[in-house]
């Protein structure tokens, strides 16, 4: 999902406005992030790059429209039906989507046409800018920062990694790792265990009612934020059958700005001095410091020593927690994906 521009002017206004979650929202110190139509827009990305792809396959390759159109569209549909096979690698799996969807007479060309797929892909997958600076400004004001996704582990793994968002987070949870997936309570606590926070202190951010907001309220989280896929649907309107109602629901991400208004803080945030960060904090100095030597001989303030020693600290936190976060992964190899699970990275009601 596309982020929308606000401006400073609107981001300011938004700011004075109160609401009646004031008080919940006062006490959330941390943010639950999914990842696929909430962090970065899966479904609109695949979309335009397999229409992008289609072009490529006319100007490049000589095919003809139709045949662009008939090989992408049915690669998209076995992509969906199953993105990942847990006997073979990734690459593997989708050059053998590639070949099976062309005709015989383009069969030869799966090779070269998956790594331009893929390109495209995360071309059109990328965190908007704005979203980027929204995490950034959550981080200064002090919140801690969970990515949690529903998905294979292979795959969800490549988009953490090439779309760069890591470093965002202080904790990354795959449930296909995990014995629990969303909306299992026990994957939330999870994250509540490695940040060293309380349920009713944290948020959870996400596209999906039968997962996100329904995990978020057997988990007791704090607040639930939906962002529904189509924000102009009527099923996105009517939440009258629901059983677990989402406290809040968005347009895009950039309406957080209202609820939380330390996130217009930009000042950043000195070291951290607690213990609830995990394995992905970026290690950073208050005001991007570092320590240095000048002239001949080394000269290192006080100051300089008392940040040199939080840089350490805080690293040897990250290795305890980074061991903590991986002992939760069942390692060897992965089951058989099941490919009529609704909750893989490309299910069919994420794509439609």
């Amino acid at each position: 999902m596309a982020a929308s521009k606000l401006s400073t002017a609107t981001l300011t206004t938004s700011l004075k406005h109160t609401t009646p979650f004031d008080g919940i929202c006062a006490k959330i110190s941390a943010f639950y992030f999914d990842l696929d139509n909430t962090l970065i827009p899966t479904r609109a990305g695949d979309s335009k790059a397999i229409r992008k792809l289609a072009d490529v396959l006319e100007t490049q390759y000589s095919f003809t429209k139709d045949d662009a159109n008939l090989a992408t569209q049915n690669f998209l549909k076995s992509f969906r039906r199953c993105p990942d096979n847990s006997q073979t690698s990734l690459d593997s799996w989708r050059t053998h989507l590639w070949r099976e969807s062309l005709q015989q007479k383009h069969k030869h060309l799966a090779e070269q046409i998956y790594p331009q797929w893929l390109k495209l892909r995360y071309r059109y997958l990328a965190v908007p800018p704005d979203y980027v600076q929204l995490l950034q400004r959550m981080r200064r004001a002090g919140y801690a920062l969970a990515l949690i996704t529903n998905g294979p582990s292979n795959a969800q793994w490549e988009k953490v990694a090439k779309l760069h968002v890591r470093g965002y987070f202080d904790c990354v949870l795959v449930s296909s790792d995990l014995p629990w997936e969303k909306p299992h309570r026990e994957i939330f606590y999870a994250a509540c265990n490695f940040l060293r926070v309380k349920p009713h202190e944290c948020a959870m951010i996400g596209d999906k009612l039968e997962t996100d907001i329904k995990g978020g309220h057997l988990a007791q989280l704090g607040l639930t934020f939906w962002m529904p896929l189509n924000s102009s649907s009527s099923a996105s309107q009517c939440l009258d059958d629901v059983e677990y109602k989402p406290h809040i629901k968005l347009n895009n991400l950039l309406e957080l700005y209202k609820y939380f208004p330390r996130l217009n803080v930009t000042a950043p945030a000195p070291p951290s001095t607690t213990n609830r960060r995990s394995s992905h904090m970026p290690i950073t100095l208050s005001g991007g410091g570092n320590v240095s030597s000048s002239g001949s001989g080394t000269s290192v303030s006080s100051t300089e020593t008392e940040r040199a020693a939080a840089v350490r600290q805080q690293q040897n936190y990250a290795e305890d927690a980074y061991q903590r976060q991986w002992a939760y992964r069942r390692g060897g190899s992965l089951p058989a994906m099941d490919c009529s699970n609704s909750e893989t990275e490309n299910s069919c009601d994420s794509f439609i």
